[in-house]
C-alpha cells in the first residue's frame, strides 16, 4: 500500500511525506512524489489529510456495552472492533476492584486474548496487557469502587493477581498510604509494571516518598484525591515536583477546560489523555454499570445514584478533539494520546508513532479532525459509526 503526499504526525510533527505499508509494517517513509507505485498496489491519494499513529488509551474499563472487568474471548473481540472504530488502535484492559475470583478470571482471559493476537494478528485495537485500577485503594477516596473488595498493599495478593495477568500486567493503581505499599511498590517495578498512585488521601510528603520507591504515574489527576492547596499541594503538587505522568480525563465534565490547558503548560511532555470509558461509550443514555456497579447515564455524564461520577462516555478521539477545543496545541494534544502513553508504560517500541519497521497502525482524519479511516496492521478496519466534529 502507498500513501501519497499526506501530513504524516512524524516526530511531534506534520510533515508532508509518502509512506509505504508492506506485511502490516511502515516500509518507507520518504519525501513527498519520491515513492512510484508498484503494479496493482493500493494508493490512497493524502493530499490535504494528516495521518496519525492509532490512538493509545492505557486507561479504558470499556465501551459498547461490555466492561472488561468481565471479560471473555467474546466480550474482547466485540470492545476491540469497537475502539478501532473510534480510531484507538492499543488498550490497556482496565480492570476495577471487584470480587478476587472475578478479577482472576477476567484477567485470565484478557491475557490469552493478548497472546491470541500476537499469534493470529488484531483484527480490531491491539490489546497490549491489563491495567489494575484496584484493588489496591484507599477507601476514603474509591470513587466507584466497590469498598467491600479493596485491599491493603499485600504483596502476596498481588502475586495472584500478576499470575493470572500472565505477566500481562502493565499498570497497577496503589493507595501509597496503604500498609505495605513500599514494598508493593518495589516489587512491581521488579516485574517491570508501571505503577500509578490512584484514590488516595495522601499528602505531598507520602507522594514524594511514593515517587522514590518508584511510582511515576497519577491515575486522572485532580479526581479522587486531595485538591492543590497552596499550603498542601498534595499528590497533584507532588505530581508536577516529581516529573510523574497524569493521566487527565478531557470530556469536559470531570476538569474545567482551564485545568487541561494549565497542565498542558506545566508539564506537556507528561500529560496522557485517556478516556477511562464504560459501558456507555458510543452508545445513549441509560443505565449501565461499572465494574459490576450501577450507573446512571444522563447528557453523557456518568454516576452512580449518589452522584459519585463513575467513569466517561468518550474515547481517547473524542479527548484530543475537546483537548483541541480547549485551546490545547494540536501537536501536544496528539503526542498525548499516541506516544507519551504508550512510553509511560514501556509500550514506546511497539506502538504509539509512525517509523520504518513499526505495525502499520494508523489513522487518517481530515484539516477539521473528522475520522475518515482506520488501518491496523496496513488493513482498512470498517468504521462501526462514522465520527465527525465541529469545532467551536
Amino acid at each position: 500500500m502507498l500513501i501519497r503526499d499526506g501530513l504524516v504526525f512524524l516526530g511531534g510533527e506534520y510533515v508532508r511525506r509518502d509512506l509505504r505499508v508492506s506485511e502490516g509494517v511502515f516500509l518507507q517513509i520518504e519525501e513527498p512524489g519520491t515513492l512510484g507505485a508498484s503494479e496493482g498496489e493500493e494508493v490512497l491519494e493524502a493530499f490535504g489529510k494528516k495521518i496519525l499513529p492509532g490512538l493509545v488509551d492505557i486507561h479504558t474499563h470499556g465501551r459498547a456495552g461490555e466492561d472488561f472487568s468481565f471479560a471473555d474471548e467474546a466480550v474482547l473481540k466485540k470492545l476491540c472492533a469497537s475502539y478501532a472504530a473510534d480510531g484507538v488502535t492499543a488498550v490497556l484492559a482496565t480492570t476495577m476492584t471487584n470480587e478476587p475470583e472475578t478479577m482472576k478470571r477476567s484477567m485470565a482471559a484478557i491475557a490469552a486474548f493478548c497472546e491470541e493476537q500476537a499469534t493470529t494478528g488484531a483484527e480490531g485495537a491491539r490489546v497490549f496487557g491489563v491495567h489494575a485500577e484496584g484493588p489496591f485503594l484507599g477507601e476514603k477516596k474509591k470513587g466507584a469502587h466497590d469498598a467491600a473488595y479493596l485491599w491493603e498493599a499485600d504483596a502476596e495478593k498481588y502475586e495472584e493477581l500478576f499470575a493470572a495477568c500472565g505477566g500481562t500486567l502493565r499498570l497497577l493503581a496503589i493507595d501509597p498510604e496503604l500498609d505495605g505499599a513500599e514494598t508493593l511498590i518495589h516489587r512491581c517495578k521488579e516485574d517491570g509494571v508501571t505503577v500509578s498512585l490512584a484514590h488516595t488521601a495522601c499528602g505531598y510528603d507520602t507522594a514524594c516518598e511514593a515517587a522514590e520507591w518508584g511510582a511515576d504515574h497519577v491515575t486522572h489527576l485532580f479526581n479522587a484525591m486531595q485538591p492543590l492547596h497552596h499550603r498542601e499541594p498534595g499528590l497533584i503538587g507532588a505530581a508536577v515536583d516529581k516529573g510523574m505522568y497524569v493521566e487527565l480525563i478531557c470530556d469536559g465534565i470531570h476538569l474545567h477546560p482551564a485545568i487541561i490547558r494549565m497542565m498542558f503548560a506545566l508539564c506537556p511532555e507528561k500529560v496522557l489523555l485517556i478516556s477511562d470509558s464504560m459501558q456507555a461509550a458510543g452508545l445513549s443514555d441509560g443505565e449501565y454499570e461499572l465494574g459490576g456497579i450501577k450507573v446512571y447515564v444522563k447528557d453523557g455524564k456518568a454516576t452512580q445514584a449518589d452522584g459519585t461520577i463513575a467513569g466517561s462516555t468518550i474515547s481517547v478521539y473524542d479527548a484530543v478533539v475537546n483537548a483541541i477545543r480547549f485551546g490545547v496545541p494540536e501537536e501536544q494534544a496528539v503526542l498525548s494520546a499516541t506516544y507519551l502513553p504508550a512510553k509511560s508504560v514501556g509500550l514506546e517500541n511497539e506502538t504509539g508513532s509512525i517509523e520504518c519497521g513499526r505495525a502499520a497502525d494508523f489513522i487518517v482524519v481530515d484539516a477539521d479532525w473528522n475520522l475518515e479511516a482506520v488501518y491496523i496492521g496496513g488493513k482498512f478496519i470498517k468504521k462501526i459509526f462514522k465520527r465527525s466534529v465541529t469545532f467551536f
